[in-house]
């Protein structure tokens, strides 16, 4: 069983430091009383850390940003670019005061003491996740003398990249898979129970992903880190077992898409995506329309069939007063009979939240062959990434053949190709907006609208042009403002048109759909 209830956690914190004296150790502590935190209750709960605030922190800004969903609540600011501290600001706190204190109670418990090293080298690899994320909302940030404390000291987001992958070279080949080292299994690694062969090959992954962010501003070092990744102990993602998914409780609370979906009725898929389901392959509609999406009725999932729907039909994104009886004309999550990881059919862990897919792997795979940094036929992989998806939410295979061999093949080392290949990762991505954001920031694929009531007055980007990174939290600028980079303080200079280091690309200067400057 799959150990989500924190309790465990939270009881062992408060025996962290109980201790008894000398003279009456033997008479007050029981024989098996907890003397200390294993380290699988912090790791258990930094992996938790992915579904903490979801709606504030990912849905309510990249889910709408990358354009899987569009919001149906009037003045959610957020769709025209407004920050909201109460909302994303939370994803700075939590990751300082609870994913990072998690991290570095870990290394004071276990020191270096032999039989933790792959415990510690698992955890590492974890944080590299975590701490790529945070960079890549907000660009610079305190990295190398972060503490729990406030004035701590920015550092510039190539220099953390740099450590990253050091950092994950390190962990990736201290694994040593012995018998006697510690394993974060018995159900508190949500992610891999402990497989250490899954954990380096999720390292790999997440170094690949990370060298083809760097793939503009730094072609030399992204061509390096590629190839380091794909030849790391055990390679890459290799199938959909390898998917790595943080599974949620389904008999307790989860903030996640069905919430917001359904229970709330926050959000419907975006116009922007529903094109693209149509709009990619000859055969027509994307097989997986209908496993991810249907239409709502008294609290029903209804396929569009039954609603005289001829098409999965979305919200155009970035209303400010959203017409009233909206909502149900719209596509939403399908939460019977489709895509059963969404919702789960009564057992504890068939919901998720993904972080990396395996279909992903191949599409920056196909992208580094494109760009002649991996062996591989470029276009081979890129159809491979869409069987990969369509294999994983359980696309009819008749259905998924034809979809596939409709999609136009790639002409050669161009813009065109490149698009191509990261249009159809961004659909395959679906619903993982984080990373969805992160690519279209990076190559400006595919294309998505702006707000259809414009971007807002009380933002920081201007009209006409994308959201390029989240601002520092009030908590920063109130109490650390003498070291937020030059530029951003006072809080009115925290734009969120300011390119972050790796985004190369100006969303100005489009011609025919194509950009100049990713190849």
């Amino acid at each position: 069983m799959k150990k989500y209830n924190l309790i465990l956690f939270v009881f062992g914190l408060l025996v962290l430091n109980i201790s008894c004296s000398d003279d009456f150790g033997d008479m007050n502590t029981p024989a098996d009383a907890v003397s200390k935190v294993e380290p699988k209750f912090f790791f258990n709960a930094m992996q938790q850390e992915v579904l903490q605030n979801y709606q504030r922190n990912v849905n309510l800004y990249p889910d709408l940003y990358s354009q899987y969903w569009a919001n149906t609540v009037s003045g959610f600011g957020s769709a025209r670019y407004e920050y909201v501290d109460g909302w994303i600001g939370n994803q700075w706190n939590e990751h300082y005061t609870r994913n990072l204190r998690r991290a570095l109670a870990m290394e004071d418990m276990v020191g270096d003491k032999p039989a933790y090293v792959d415990a510690i080298a698992i955890k590492d690899i974890w944080m590299c996740y975590a701490w790529s994320r945070m960079t890549d909302t907000y660009g610079d940030i305190p990295y190398f003398e972060a503490s729990l404390g406030i004035n701590s000291k920015y550092d510039r987001q190539e220099d953390i990249y740099m450590d990253l992958f050091q950092k994950l070279d390190r962990a990736i080949n201290a694994i040593t898979g012995d018998a006697g080292q510690y394993k974060y299994d018995e159900g508190y690694d949500l992610i891999f129970d402990g497989d250490i062969v899954k954990w380096q090959k999720f390292g790999n992954s997440l170094r690949l992903r990370l060298a083809m962010r760097i793939s503009n501003i730094n072609p030399g070092k992204a061509e390096e880190e590629a190839k380091a990744a794909a030849n790391g102990p055990n390679g890459l993602l290799s199938s959909n077992d390898d998917v790595t998914k943080v599974p949620l409780w389904t008999k307790g609370w989860y903030d996640y898409l069905h919430q917001m979906a359904w229970n709330w009725n926050n959000i419907r898929m975006s116009k922007t995506f529903s094109n693209y389901l149509y709009n990619q392959s000859s055969a027509g509609e994307d097989p997986r329309a209908s496993i991810w999406f249907a239409y709502q009725s008294e609290g029903q999932s209804v396929p569009k069939e039954d609603v005289g729907k001829s098409i999965y039909d979305g919200i155009e994104n970035g209303f400010n007063l959203v017409p009233s009886g909206f909502r149900e004309d719209f596509a939403t999550i399908n939460l019977e009979g489709g895509y059963i990881d969404f919702v789960g059919d009564g057992a504890e862990d068939l919901m998720y939240c993904p972080v990396m897919f395996y279909s992903e792997v191949l599409f920056l795979q196909a992208e580094a062959a494109l760009r002649g940094w991996l062996p591989g036929d470029a276009n081979t992989l890129y159809k491979q990434g869409v069987e990969a998806s369509m294999e994983y939410v359980g696309a009819d295979d008749a259905a998924a053949t034809a979809y596939v061999a409709g999609l136009p093949d790639l002409t050669g080392v161009n813009e065109s190709s490149l698009k191509q290949i990261i249009t159809q990762k961004w659909v395959s991505n679906f619903p993982n907006g984080i990373e969805a954001w992160a690519d279209f920031r990076r190559t400006d694929y595919p294309d998505i609208t702006l707000p259809k009531d414009g971007v807002s007055g009380s933002s920081t980007v201007a009209p006409g042009t994308w959201v390029k990174r989240v601002r520092y939290p009030n908590n920063e600028h109130n109490n650390n403002a003498d070291n937020i980079p030059s530029g951003f303080a006072p809080v009115e200079s925290d734009r969120m048109d300011v390119r972050i280091w790796w985004d190369t690309a100006d969303t100005k200067t489009k011609s025919n759909g194509l950009m100049n400057s990713n190849l």
